[in-house]
């Protein structure tokens, strides 16, 4: 029997979640991941990248559409291959205002901002990078381009004010682990870039 310590278990309070405001049809180049699932950030066609702070929920899905075949002389059993994928990042956050070192502005932060402009407009789309940190310099990361469906906005009695959001991707999906991220996502001060 082995002995898991609990620094062993990966916590979500070191899943990071960065969104970046893509120009009018350019998306990031992505590659896939090499077959030890080490993947080569993007590096063409990437925004400037903002840390999305007040995230009280996320999750990321993979969905995969699938085709089924059968193979004459196969004993009449399904096989299948995957033909699409999407990824989905469901987000429950509070909205933020922006704080910049001269004091409280008037308008929502950058990343807040970057959602709240996709909540009506169907053409506008963002990029997302989502990183989950192993230890050292070593994340898992989600990279994909999309678009902001299904937005709610509740306002519940502790008088702040509560988003989910989806965002569903559009075009290729880059996942893996990622060896060396410099400078490090992880953000020390609001409102970072990177």
């Amino acid at each position: 029997m082995a002995i898991q310590h609990p620094t062993q278990i990966v916590k979500s309070q070191d899943t990071i979640v960065k969104v970046g405001a893509l120009a009018t049809a350019a998306r990031p180049t992505m590659t896939a991941a090499n077959a030890d699932g080490v993947l080569v950030l993007p590096t063409t066609g990437v925004p400037t990248m903002f840390f999305l702070g007040g995230v009280t929920n996320a999750s990321v899905t993979l969905n995969d559409g699938e085709q089924e075949y059968y193979i004459l002389g196969g004993g009449g059993f399904a096989d299948s291959v995957k033909v699409t994928q999407r990824a989905q990042a469901s987000i429950t956050s509070y909205v933020q205002k922006d704080l910049e070192d001269s004091g409280l502005d008037n308008g929502y932060d950058e990343a807040m901002d970057i959602i709240m402009r996709g909540r009506q407009n169907r053409d506008f789309e963002c990029y997302v990078e989502v990183y989950k940190h192993l230890g050292g310099a070593v994340f898992d990361a989600t990279c994909f381009a999309s678009t902001v469906m299904n937005y709610s906005e509740s306002y519940p009695a502790d008088n702040l004010v509560e988003i989910t959001f989806d965002l569903m991707s559009r075009g290729p999906i880059a996942v893996g682990k990622v060896a060396s991220i410099t400078p490090s996502p992880i953000p020390t001060t609001p409102n970072t870039t990177g």
